[in-house]
């Protein structure tokens, strides 16, 4: 590097890193070695997860059942995809033209207890929901054993942030430095397709003008050039400073999250709704190098046209499809009886908008070179009961449930795993979000043979005894 400065910068930060990994700094030449090859192995350089909160049915996605009995089966038949014997639900017609760069794993099963809570934690961490609080997420380890490729950006970012991922990340035995950068301010009703809507973070404070902004950062230069500056520990909080100036002023940082430089064709393609948005600046996010970006979705209120929509207790637009999953408007379920209208809407009226973006963003990123070191996992927390309750809608379920993979050398076209007749059971290759991710750090070349050390020195696996889903591995 061309800057002493920032040269030991860097050293420093890896100093810290290896602290916090149980490593002292005589280690840190083999680390590396073993890290090297690890990464020589790598198809991935970057990670997109898009998290769609809820608990999608799987039967109504991406494992269609035709001949499930005739009382609980979907009235949405199955259709052909792009891949010759693979079918999605007839509600994915825009997806079913991309079977061809998608792996999708039926067998994934998830929490014992199936709630919503518990099964976003163990995909967000790796563990056992009941050990998952104080382990860190994915993305934090990622960003502390990888750093990131856009200098001027956090290494894992949530876009925008939504309701349950933001309830159960958190650091664990890391330094908070690696939580995630919410680029969101609002669990719930962000809605980032508004002309207004804007990355608080990035905004002046009241009264800080350029010209104060700039005579902030010329004192910490001056100080940075003093005897006291050469510290180590002066030196990493000057890489701060230097990381907050550059986010607030960069002209690349803002470009990154203005949607308004995309040219119309892809502005439609995405969708101009809030889903399209979220999805458009997660490939944004890729595109400047984020290392670990988590797309988040939970409709706003401004987006469903109907009666009384909006109001206290109204409609959730997640994926929690207790009533009515397959009819609109008033259920009369327990949701209505207790002053709710329901969670969520049904899938023909949802559907339609995640068909179109995730289709997009598979589309976009195939003809932009993304998808070639770029690993994107679609995930949601569960899957729906195979029998359909009283109340017309499907319930919690974890014992089988569907996700989806492309990019990072992931091979198209094809099928993991199998469900029964019904979708309720898995037969064939059973997975898990340990598995899952076991699977993301070993495709970004993390040795996981190499155990993470807490602070006080106890070693502890990567993930709760999981392995690389090896259909994943062309």
């Amino acid at each position: 590097m061309s800057n002493p400065a920032s040269f030991n910068r860097r050293r420093f930060g890896q100093h810290v890193t290896a602290g916090l990994f149980g490593v002292g700094v005589g280690e840190m030449v083999t680390l590396q070695s073993l890290a090297e090859n690890a990464r020589h192995q790598a198809r991935a350089r970057q990670v997109l997860v898009v998290y769609e909160e809820g608990g999608i049915s799987q039967m109504d996605t991406w494992d269609p059942k035709p001949d499930a009995p005739v009382d609980h089966r979907t009235p949405y038949q199955p259709i052909s995809t792009n891949v010759p014997g693979i079918q999605f639900s007839s509600l994915m017609p825009m997806l079913a033209q991309h079977a061809d760069k998608l792996s999708v794993v039926r067998s994934m099963t998830t929490a014992k207890v199936a709630g919503h809570k518990e099964g976003c934690q163990e995909f967000f961490k790796g563990y056992r929901f009941d050990l998952a609080d104080r382990f860190p997420d994915i993305g934090s380890i990622v960003t502390e054993l990888l750093s990131s490729d856009c200098s001027q950006l956090p290494g894992y970012i949530f876009c925008p942030g939504a309701n349950m991922p933001n309830h159960i990340t958190g650091t664990g035995f890391l330094h908070p430095v690696r939580a995630p950068w919410k680029l969101g301010t609002k669990s719930l009703g962000e809605d980032v397709s508004t002309d207004d809507w804007e990355v608080k973070a990035l905004q002046p404070q009241p009264g800080l003008s350029h010209e104060r902004f700039g005579q902030r950062r010329r004192l910490v230069t001056g100080l940075d050039e003093s005897p006291l500056a050469q510290l180590a520990g002066a030196q990493a909080m000057q890489s701060h400073y230097e990381n907050a100036f550059d986010l607030l002023t960069s002209p690349t940082v803002h470009a990154a999250f203005d949607l308004s430089n995309e040219d119309a064709r892809t502005r439609n393609r995405y969708g101009r709704d809030h889903r399209g948005c979220c999805y458009l600046l997660g490939r944004k996010m890729i595109e400047a190098g984020v290392r670990f970006v988590s797309v988040t979705v939970i409709q706003p209120p401004s987006h469903v046209d109907r009666p009384n929509y909006g109001q206290k207790n109204g409609v959730f637009l997640n994926w929690d499809h207790h009533e009515g999953i397959y009819k609109n408007g008033p259920c009369g379920g327990p949701q209505g009886m207790s002053n709710q209208e329901r969670f969520g809407l049904p899938h023909a009226v949802m559907m339609p908008s995640l068909d179109r973006s995730l289709s997009a963003l598979i589309e976009d990123m195939h003809d932009r070179g993304l998808l070639d070191e770029t690993l994107v996992c679609f995930i949601t927390e569960m899957g729906r009961t195979p029998r359909v309750n009283k109340w017309g809608g499907r319930d919690h379920w974890g014992r089988a449930m569907s996700i989806a993979f492309a990019g990072a050398g992931v091979p198209g076209g094809q099928v993991v795993g199998a469900t029964n007749v019904d979708g309720g059971e898995v037969i064939d290759r059973r997975y898990t979000p340990y598995d899952y991710a076991e699977t993301i750090y070993r495709k970004l070349g993390i040795n996981t043979n190499l155990r993470l050390k807490k602070p006080d020195g106890l070693p502890i696996d990567f993930t709760d005894g999981g392995k690389p889903i090896v259909e994943l591995f062309g």
